[in-house]
């Protein structure tokens, strides 16, 4: 080896002199890959393409020493068995001191994780190199949290991400109702300031922060009277919509709700302005037009009732496991032939019926009405003999029962129906059944009222209709 070539190796060798595999050459390629001028680097060493010193894998004018056709190699730095697509050589066979492959879809070939090959993480790259970011991890919808209250708005596309982690300034949360106003989300406090601030769709609704909520522990107690009697007379201040104003306005609201009045308490209950006054003391005046009660109407099957007295068990059979659901269209009650026919009231749930007064009585009035084919509509007492009166009490089996007599009870056709008929002592034209389980007059939840039709036919050809009058009551 001639001074110069010695000279020249040890300027290309970055660690230090390397000795040339023969006095031509070739030399180690440097650190960068540099070789100087008129020579190649070539897996590795400094060499020239069809001169000497030959070059290992390098072709000559587009062929390989073997006449083959030279193969497209990219280099692959990191190693993952992918190679940079912007760094393509042609190589008549593989380098052996330098990784080059001959697939160039390696998207980031400085980082051995980034790869076609490599699995995609959630970390905002693109670990696959696939064009999309974090595609085939669990993603979830977040949304921006302009005022960072914890929720954010829902707006659109332009307020939420899909994204596998939280991006920042983004809550998992939607919902907000102000973006702008920290203090409003859904859970915030409410206050009597007409803005929804609990983003529940609703302005000034309770509890409230700032004035009292009866019944809540989170208000502050404000006493004040409302001017109205009974137990409606003791309120709170509460956050109330004043037409006048056009806003909510603090305003004095009874603590305690109307309930029907307890007979005997002397406590006006229901705010009426007297104490022990219907429905709980006596029961409703009008069948039809009682408020918090509950009317109803079914049908129950012969089969299984006694065959004397009023032909019904001693209970009251509204309640019957086989009783059928009829038609109730106030004031109106409705069926057909051949069953027994219940039309019931019921007192509020909690509030039973006081009528232990001794001239308590109960007034049966209704108009009836048939179409179809029968000439007579009710029977006689070789059938049915009607309408009988149920009284019932609170516990099972409680059961007081009034039954009219021949001259008393429906018959024929069409007719009006008027009876007032006092529910205890002596009631002419009327017998009483009763239940083994005496009948706590105090506590009365329903008043049961049973027809029997005669049976015509197949039992969809005769229908009648009850109508009940409105001055159908207790008295």
């Amino acid at each position: 080896m001639t001074r110069a070539l010695l000279g020249l190796a040890c300027v290309l060798g970055a660690a230090g002199c390397l000795k040339a595999w023969d006095e031509g050459g070739p030399w180690a390629c440097s650190a960068d890959e540099s070789c100087p001028a008129g020579y190649t680097c070539d897996d590795g060493v400094c060499c020239v393409p069809g001169a000497s010193p030959a070059c290992p894998t390098l072709p000559v004018n587009g062929t390989c020493p073997s006449g083959a056709v030279p193969a497209t190699f990219f280099r692959d730095r990191d190693g993952d068995g992918a190679g940079d697509p912007a760094t393509s050589r042609p190589f008549c066979s593989a380098p052996v001191k330098e990784k080059w492959v001959t697939t160039g879809d390696d998207c980031n070939d400085t980082d051995v994780a980034i790869g076609p090959r490599a699995t995609e993480r959630c970390n905002a790259v693109d670990d696959d190199c696939d064009g999309e970011v974090d595609d085939g991890t669990t993603r979830s919808t977040w949304y921006v949290d302009t005022d960072g209250d914890g929720f954010g708005d829902d707006c659109g596309p332009a307020c939420r991400l899909l994204a596998c982690a939280q991006p920042s300034g983004y809550v998992a949360r939607a919902g907000d109702c102000d973006a702008g106003a920290p203090s409003i989300f859904p859970g915030a406090p409410e206050y009597c300031n007409d803005v929804d601030d609990n983003c529940n769709g609703l302005k000034d609704d309770p509890p409230f922060a700032d004035v009292e909520t009866p019944g809540d522990d989170g208000g502050r107690v404000v006493d004040c009277m409302t001017g109205r009697p009974g137990v409606c007379a003791p309120g709170g201040m509460q956050c109330v919509y004043a037409p006048d104003a056009g806003r909510f306005l603090p305003t004095c609201v009874p603590r305690a709700a109307p309930q029907p009045d307890v007979c005997g308490d002397g406590i006006d209950s229901d705010c009426s302005g007297a104490a022990d006054d219907r429905p709980g003391c006596g029961g409703p005046w009008q069948f039809t037009n009682a408020p918090g009660v509950s009317i109803r109407a079914v049908a129950v099957p012969l089969t299984g009732f006694p065959s004397t007295g009023s032909r019904l068990p001693l209970r009251c059979i509204g309640d019957e496991p086989a009783a059928e659901a009829m038609s109730w269209l106030n004031p109106s009650w409705i069926g057909t032939t051949g069953v027994r026919h219940v039309w019931l009231i019921e007192a509020p749930p909690g509030f039973p019926w006081d009528l232990s007064a001794p001239q308590a009585a109960v007034a049966v009035r209704f108009f009836t009405r048939y179409v179809g084919q029968a000439a007579t509509m009710w029977g006689d007492e070789t059938w049915f003999r009607g309408p009988v009166v149920n009284v019932c009490g609170e516990a099972p089996g409680e059961l007081h029962r009034l039954v009219p007599s021949a001259a008393t009870a429906l018959a024929g056709d069409d007719q009006d129906f008027a009876a007032t008929v006092a529910l205890w002592g002596s009631h002419p034209g009327w017998t009483e059944e009763s239940s083994p389980t005496p009948l706590n007059r105090r506590r009365v939840t329903r008043l049961e009222v049973v027809v029997s039709p005669l049976p015509s036919g197949p039992p969809d050809l005769v229908t009648f209709n009850i109508e009940w009058l409105p001055d159908a009551g207790f008295r």
